[in-house]
C-alpha cells in the first residue's frame, strides 16, 4: 500500500532536484523512523473503544478490518475515544499521526482526530486536525505533532499519549464512515509521482506573481475602507514586475434585491475601468464576486440572484480578451456547504459559458478556500478552462495578529514571529504539497489567490514568511496574488507613496 512505502532516498532526491525543494540535509531511509501502527483494528485486543454520542463496530471491508462509526443528526461532536490498555502510547521520535478515512455516503463529511495527553481539555495537552472527505470518497488525515487546527504552538508529550478521539464535525444528519491505519510516522513525503507526471511537467504558474487590489471595490462603497483605486497604481504594479492583479468586487452591494437583480451601470463602468487599466498594461486580471455575505447564511434564497449577477457580469465582459478571468465566489463557507456549493458552481459555470465559452473561470472550495477542502470540490469534467484557487494564512496567529476582525484574541497574538524554523517551513511545504498533489491528480492548474501577513506583525517576520510562501508556491508551479496592495496587509504605502521594499523584494526576487 502507498501509505507503508518507505521513502527511497534516490527517488526522493530526484523529486527534490526537479522541484528545487530546499533541503539542509539528505535523510536516508534508514534514518527515518519506521511507521508505527499504534491503533491496529486487526489486533484490537490492545485498545479500548468508547463511543461518544455515536455507535461503533469493527467490520470487514475488502478484506480489511476497520472501525465503522455511525452518528446521529442531532449530535454536535459525535465520535469514538480510543485508549491503550497498557496505559499509554510512546510515539516519541515521530513527526505526525495519520489516519485513513472512507466516506461511503452521498455528502461530504469533516472528520477530526485529536491526540491527547493526561488532562486534555480539547485544546491544551492535545493536538488536533481535521480533513474533509468528499462524498463517496476517501482521504488521509494528517496531524502533525505540536499543532492544533494549523496552529503550531501546541506542545505535546509524545511519549505519553493516553488516547485518541475521532469525531465528526456537527453532522446535521445521520452519517456513517470508516477509519483505519492510525499510525505515527514521518511528515516526509515522496513527491516523485507528482513531479514526474506529464501534467506537472507542462504546467506553468497560472497568473504568475500577482497582487490583490484589496479594500477598494469590495468595500460596501469604494473608499469606505480607505482605498480608492488610482490609475497610477496599475503603473506601479506593472513597473515593479508583477504579472497580474486580482480585483475583489462586491457586486451584491450594487445590485437590486428583486428580479431581474439589475447591477448599477455606474458601478459596472467603474469595474470596467479597473479591468481596462490592468489589461492595457498587459496584466492578467482576475475579476471575482467578493463579500457576498448573504449567500453564505442563506444560500438557497440567494441562488437565483447569484446566477443573475453572473449572467450580467458575463454579458458585460464577453468581448474582453483572454487576459481577463472570472472568479465565481470568494471564500464560500458557513451554510454554503460543499454539496450546495458544488451544485451552485456548476449552474454558474453553465450561465457564464453561454456568453464566454472559453474564458478561464476560477473556482475555490468551501472552508474559506482552504487547501484542505480541495478534495470536496466537484467540477464539470469536460470543462478544462477552469482554474482552482485556494487561500493561505497559516499560521493564523502570526498572519492575523492584532487584526480586529479576527476577534479579541488577536490582540493576545501580538508579538508572534515567524523565524523560518525547520518546523515552520515544513508546515508551509506540507500545505502547498496538498494543493499541488490535488492539482496533478485532477489535472487542474491551481492558483494561490490570497496570502499575506497583517501589518501588526514585525516586518522582518512578514517579509521572511511572504518570501518563503511565494517561492515555495512558484516552485510547485502555483501562481499567486498577494493580499494586498495598499491597505492593512499592503506591499505599498499610499501615504508615503513608496513600496514596503522588504515585502516587494519578497514577492519579486531579482526585480529592481
Amino acid at each position: 500500500m502507498f501509505y507503508w512505502r518507505i521513502i527511497r532516498p534516490f527517488k526522493h532526491l530526484l523529486a527534490v532536484l526537479l522541484l528545487a525543494w530546499p533541503a539542509t540535509t539528505v535523510v536516508t531511509a534508514a534514518e527515518l523512523p519506521a511507521t508505527k501502527l499504534f491503533v491496529d483494528f486487526e489486533e484490537a485486543t490492545g485498545i479500548k473503544m468508547t463511543p461518544v454520542q455515536a455507535e461503533s463496530k469493527l467490520v470487514r471491508i475488502d478484506g480489511n478490518r476497520v472501525l465503522q462509526i455511525t452518528t446521529k443528526a442531532a449530535d454536535s461532536w459525535p465520535g469514538v475515544q480510543i485508549e491503550p490498555r497498557a496505559g499509554k502510547w510512546d510515539l516519541a521520535g515521530f513527526e505526525a499521526v495519520k489516519m485513513d478515512v472512507v466516506n461511503p455516503q452521498d455528502v461530504a463529511v469533516r472528520v477530526l482526530l485529536s491526540v491527547k495527553n493526561p488532562g486534555s481539555d480539547g485544546r491544551k495537552n492535545c493536538n488536533t486536525e481535521s480533513v474533509s472527505v468528499p462524498a463517496n470518497g476517501r482521504a488521509t488525515l494528517v496531524l502533525p505533532f505540536g499543532s492544533w487546527h494549523g496552529e503550531t504552538n501546541h506542545p505535546i508529550d509524545q511519549s505519553n499519549i493516553v488516547s485518541v478521539m475521532i469525531m465528526l464535525d456537527r453532522p446535521g444528519r445521520l452519517h456513517e464512515f470508516t477509519v483505519d491505519n492510525i499510525r505515527a510516522t514521518s511528515l516526509e513525503e515522496d513527491m516523485t509521482e507528482v513531479v514526474e507526471s506529464a501534467f506537472f511537467k507542462q504546467l506553468v504558474p497560472v497568473y504568475g506573481r500577482g497582487v490583490n487590489l484589496g479594500n477598494a471595490l469590495e468595500a460596501p462603497k469604494e473608499g469606505e475602507w480607505g482605498v480608492r483605486l488610482e490609475e497610477q497604481y496599475f503603473d506601479l504594479i506593472q513597473q515593479a514586475g508583477f504579472d497580474s492583479v486580482r480585483i475583489p468586487t462586491r457586486w451584491s452591494s450594487h445590485a437590486a434585491h428583486s428580479a431581474p437583480y439589475h447591477i448599477d451601470e455606474e458601478f459596472v463602468d467603474r469595474v470596467k475601468w479597473a479591468v481596462d487599466n490592468a489589461i492595457r498594461r498587459r496584466l492578467s486580471a482576475v475579476l471575482n464576486t467578493h463579500h457576498y455575505d448573504e449567500i453564505f447564511s442563506q444560500p438557497d434564497q440567494h441562488r437565483q440572484r447569484f446566477l443573475a449577477l453572473w449572467e450580467q457580469i458575463a454579458e458585460q465582459f464577453k468581448d474582453y480578451p483572454p487576459a481577463l478571468s472570472f472568479e465565481l465566489l470568494n471564500e464560500p463557507h458557513d451554510k454554503l456547504t460543499a454539496d450546495k456549493w458544488n451544485n451552485l458552481l456548476a449552474e454558474a459555470i453553465t450561465v457564464i459559458r453561454q456568453t464566454n465559452p472559453t474564458r478561464k473561470i476560477v473556482v475555490g472550495p468551501v472552508g474559506w478556500n482552504a487547501a484542505s477542502e480541495l478534495n470536496t470540490l466537484q467540477l464539470p469534467e469536460d470543462d478544462r478552462n477552469l482554474v482552482v484557487t485556494f487561500h493561505y494564512y497559516s499560521p493564523f496567529q502570526f498572519t492575523h495578529q492584532g487584526a480586529g476582525w479576527a476577534g479579541r484574541q488577536s490582540q493576545q497574538w501580538l508579538g508572534t514571529k515567524w523565524t523560518g524554523t525547520a518546523a515552520e517551513k515544513a508546515a508551509v511545504r506540507r500545505d502547498l504539497d496538498t494543493a499541488i498533489r490535488w492539482a496533478v491528480e485532477h489535472r487542474r492548474p491551481v492558483y494561490l489567490g490570497e496570502f499575506g501577513a497583517y501589518s501588526r506583525a514585525d516586518m522582518e517576520s512578514r517579509s521572511r514568511w511572504t518570501q518563503f510562501v511565494a517561492d515555495e508556491a512558484i516552485r510547485r508551479k502555483i501562481g499567486f496574488a498577494y493580499w494586498e496592495f495598499c491597505a492593512g496587509f499592503g506591499v505599498y504605502d499610499p501615504d508615503k507613496k513608496q513600496w514596503h521594499e522588504p515585502l516587494k523584494k519578497a514577492l519579486l526576487p531579482g526585480q529592481q
